[in-house]
């Protein structure tokens, strides 16, 4: 049994030092997945905060099968797309405050020459998407995430997931060549 199995299994038989090494270890993974659905550093801790709530209320039914991330990570999008949902019955759409996520003001996309401005181009563009692209390629193209862990966690078909992942992509795309003159593989 390696040391993370060992913790996980130590949590679910609920002790809280263990549990305390769990937050320690996944809540960095969970607050940055948080931060780039939502595009808000207050939410995405309140965010990362019931998640935690949710997993300790919750680890006997964790199913050792199953990555511990891809559980974890399926928690906080079902939160985040909560917060979206809520967001909008109350009007407030992005309800965004500017971050270090958000783009130079001004900024010549040809000048941005670090993966760090480039990077906060994309995720501000992504902010503008439709929930289910914007999570589907949060979760593939910013997380990193394989389709089938994407599958896992939204519960979307592959499908479906790359159906939403090629409209994400294109509008992006889209963006990039109109507001930054920027133009892509033909």
């Amino acid at each position: 049994m390696d040391e993370k199995t060992d913790i996980l299994a130590r949590a679910r038989n609920r002790e809280t030092a263990a549990f305390g090494e769990l937050v320690r270890t996944y809540q960095p993974f969970a607050y940055r997945l948080a931060v780039r659905i939502l595009l808000s550093e207050t939410e995405a801790e309140d965010v990362t905060q019931e998640a935690f709530v949710r997993v300790w209320r919750n680890i006997e039914r964790y199913d050792p099968s199953v990555l511990f991330t891809t559980w974890l990570y399926r928690i906080v999008t079902n939160l985040c797309l909560d917060t979206l949902r809520a967001r909008k019955r109350q009007g407030r759409g992005h309800d965004r405050r500017p971050s270090d996520d958000d783009p130079p003001s001004g900024v010549d996309i040809e000048a941005a020459t670090s993966t760090a401005d480039l990077v906060r181009i994309i995720r501000s563009i992504a902010g503008d998407l439709p929930e289910t692209q914007r999570l589907v390629f949060t979760l593939r193209d910013l997380q990193d995430l394989s389709i089938g862990e994407v599958r896992e966690i939204t519960g979307l078909s592959e499908a479906s997931i790359k159906t939403n992942l090629h409209y994400a992509r294109q509008a992006l795309r889209e963006r990039m060549e109109t507001e930054y003159g920027v133009r892509g593989k033909p």
